[in-house]
């Protein structure tokens, strides 16, 4: 991860080259060739003759139509266009693909054809129910460009009056008819095709669940009435007569046959076991047959269902050892009150092992720099239970090549062993109908951090837990045991007389003992691309101590006391309660949803109490850095209005925590050509504790918080590839929370000029993927 930088006289030039090209002429209409237009958009003008209600959303919908789109700019300039008429027809191989890259063709008005996309607004105003509306358009020329107005006249809607569903008595029309009370149309709404469409889908869906397995949307059809009269019309669905007669009837599944080790073209003489009225199929036996027929949905004698099918095809893909999942289901020759599916399951595996690299270059606030490496070896069928079992190993170094640290030097290796297991363990076996694969966590990670010249640290982690989700945006993570311990080693004569002058910085870096659970949550709706303006939330809560505290109360007769602390062996045990919450909107505006509003609130609380006077160090909360406030180092605000001394300022291992955080972040996203993007950002936050402390004077909790807050502003640039972003975002501190009281708003000290206040306050921040 690439974090922060200060930044200095070398940013200026690259700022300086951004700023004239924006303000260089580069809209590309000086390069349109004489007897063309270049044609800059499309825009719809609603006239209402009578017609009332929104229509915003006939509006978009008309929008996405317009064809062909304009050339894109930014600021009124088109960098792509620009970059066409610079490097078209120029044959070196740089060249080549930078014209691919980043080019766009001209779009001319001769290649628009508006009349054929007036005949479609036509239709679609008679889709939204605007019968007797129509559409014209008129043609806007400058010197060089032009530009389209599509002009709506819109007489009032056709509304619907009635809905009649089917009244037969067979199957089918009874099974639509329960369903009634859940359809999408009501009376009195405006008549919408894309509504009926949705309904006739909803049906089908529902049908799909009761037995009808061939049923599809052309075999259910909807009559229009309007004789009515009153601009009303009267709906009637029913099922089509020219349907064959196995799409009316309810379907059950007569056997469920697993191949277990299939491949494509491949014959293969195959061992067949019977488990759970199921017939498994194995070869090499890859797999042990429980996982498999756990994810099984399918029951024989039972109605087909299409939940029961995703369930099943979702199951299986989730253990994430096979390649590809066939769920066929063909008619079986089975007798019966009902006819029969049979249910034919081929799963292709995946090879066992994989072993992927990533190399990192690091980049901090303090100066360091230095490679990383991250190495992983997953083994996805570890014990023959679908098991993944992954060993990871992670390493970086880092030094400073300039500046007081120069020829001093930190690494830190970090190997660490997960297994995940594809059900929960219970004593007793519990099974959830969900499209998802719940798993049992085991994580071991060790970590040794070694500071040259100053100490070592020893870090040793394990969890044991469940993961789940319950549906597509919610996530469950509980861990039932997460114990922590880290110690401090080889320190350094410098290192401990530092920490006999600074009794703060001694408690951290005492040895300790973290035990207890956690649990955290998680709801995403950016899952959904359709919503507009997604939520996002997780919560976690994490409790520790509190079962060793109590077990010396019960057997020993002893109380936690922060005075007076209670061991386990020769370590201190910290204990303390801890609650965060991190909320997220995202707002999305324009064509494909371009532009983004993303907003961000960090709210956190963490109380020790018993056996500790403060919360342990590693579990504190942190503010400013690339991925907070990003006007300022990262790790450096806080708590409160405390600035530390100037013996610490400059230790680049110290980072200033806190008990409670709030934060605020928003940031405007917007397109500037091809992969680039760019960004305008605000920041507002700062970390506290819950009580003032002689040694950080002005670092506690009070009534006044929000004279305390620091802010930052800036502006970035993304290079975003989908599947990579990198993010380059410049902060600037507008508000200063350990100035006093009146000078901590800092507009005024604002000097581009002066190098010594570059130095100070431009931070440049480089980063993988977007803040938030």
């Amino acid at each position: 991860m690439l974090q922060n930088v200060h930044i200095s006289n070398w940013l200026l030039v690259p700022l300086a080259s951004i700023l004239l090209l924006n303000l260089s002429s580069c809209s590309g209409l000086k390069n349109v060739p004489e007897g063309e237009k270049l044609f800059t958009g499309s825009t719809i003008e609603i006239k209402k003759q009578g017609a009332r209600g929104s229509v915003s959303k006939l509006e978009d919908a008309a929008l996405e139509m317009v064809r062909p789109k304009p050339n894109s700019s930014f600021l009124g300039n088109r960098f792509g266009l620009w970059w066409y008429f610079q490097t078209v027809g120029k044959s070196s191989k740089v060249n080549k693909w930078l014209f691919k890259k980043l080019s766009e063709k001209p779009v001319y008005l001769s290649s628009v054809q508006p009349d054929l996309v007036d005949k479609a607004f036509d239709a679609l105003l008679y889709n939204f129910g605007f019968f007797d509306s129509y559409s014209k358009f008129e043609i806007q020329e400058k010197k060089k460009s032009a530009q389209l107005t599509y002009t709506f006249t819109l007489f009032p809607a056709y509304k619907i009056s009635k809905i009649e569903f089917p009244k037969e008595t067979d199957e089918l029309s009874l099974a639509i008819l329960k369903t009634q009370e859940k359809s999408l149309l009501k009376v009195g709404k405006r008549y919408n095709l894309n509504t009926l469409i949705e309904e006739r889908m909803r049906i089908v869906n529902e049908m799909k669940d009761v037995g009808f397995y061939y049923l599809g949307e052309d075999d259910l059809i909807f009559s229009a009435d309007t004789a009515q009269g009153n601009r009303t019309i009267k709906l009637q669905l029913k099922p089509n007569e020219n349907s064959s007669d196995r799409s009316l009837k309810q379907y059950k599944i007569s056997q469920v046959n697993i191949y277990a080790d299939y491949q494509l073209g491949v014959e293969k003489t195959m061992e067949k076991r019977v488990i759970d009225t199921i017939n498994y199929f194995s070869e090499i036996n890859y797999v042990k047959p429980r996982p498999i027929i756990n994810s099984i949905f399918f029951k024989n004698r039972k109605l087909y269902s299409r939940k029961d099918h995703n369930l099943t095809y979702n199951r299986l893909m989730g253990l994430g050892i096979y390649k590809y999942v066939n769920v066929r289901l063909e008619k079986s020759d089975s007798t019966g009150e009902y006819p029969k599916l049979l249910a034919n399951i081929y799963l292709n595996p995946l090879p066992r092992r994989s072993l992927s690299a990533e190399v990192q270059g690091v980049s901090k606030s303090n100066n360091f720099l230095g490679p990383g490496l991250n190495l992983s070896i997953r083994n996805r069928n570890a014990f023959r239970g679908a098991e993944l079992l992954v060993f990871g190993f992670r390493t970086s170094f880092e030094t400073q090549i300039n500046g007081p640290y120069r020829g001093k030097f930190t690494y830190e290796i970090n190997p660490k062993v997960e297994l995940y297991v594809p059900r929960f363990l219970t004593p007793f076996p519990i099974r959830i109908r969900s499209m998802f694969v719940p798993r049992t966590k085991f994580i071991l990670d060790y970590s040794y951090l070694s500071r040259i010249n100053y100490f070592n640290v020893n870090s040793f982690k394990f969890s044991y837990g469940y993961k789940w989700k319950a549906n597509l945006p919610v996530d469950h993570d509980f861990s039932l045991l997460n114990i922590t311990y880290y110690n401090i080693g080889n320190q350094s004569s410098d290192f401990l007389k530092l920490l006999e002058t600074n009794p703060l910085l001694s408690r951290r870096f005492e040895k300790q003992l973290i035990a207890g659970f956690s649990y955290s949550f998680f709801f995403n709706e950016q899952v959904y691309p359709e919503r507009k303006r997604p939520f996002y939330i997780n919560l976690n809560f994490e409790s520790a101590g509190n079962s060793i505290s109590a077990f010396n109360q019960l057997f020993n007769g002893k109380s936690a006391s922060s005075t007076n602390p209670l061991l386990v062996g020769d370590v201190r045990f910290a204990q303390f309660l801890k609650l965060d919450a991190d909320i997220r909107q995202y707002f999305y505006f324009g064509k494909k949803r371009q532009r983004t509003l993303a907003t961000r609130l960090i709210a956190g609380w963490g109380l020790p109490f018993g056996n500790s006077s403060s919360m342990p160090y590693i579990k504190q909360f942190f503010s400013g850095g690339a991925y907070s406030l990003r006007g300022f180092p990262a790790y450096s605000i806080g708590p409160g209005s405390y600035s530390p001394p100037d013996s610490l300022k400059n230790l680049f291992f110290l980072q200033q925590g806190g008990e409670i955080k709030l934060e605020l972040n928003a940031e405007f996203r917007f397109p500037i050509f091809s992969v680039i993007k760019g960004a305008i950002f605000a920041d507002v936050g700062n970390t506290w504790l819950n009580r003032n402390v002689s040694e950080i004077s002005g670092g506690g909790f009070s009534k006044s918080f929000y004279k305390e807050l620091a802010g930052s502003m800036g502006f970035g640039l993304r290079a975003d590839v989908q599947f990579f972003v990198l993010r380059l975002d410049l902060g600037i501190p507008v508000r200063k929370p350990w100035l006093p009281d009146g000078e901590r708003w800092v507009f005024s000290q604002f000097d581009l000029n002066s190098s010594n206040w570059r130095q100070n306050n431009l931070i440049l921040n480089l980063a993988f993927g977007y803040p938030f």
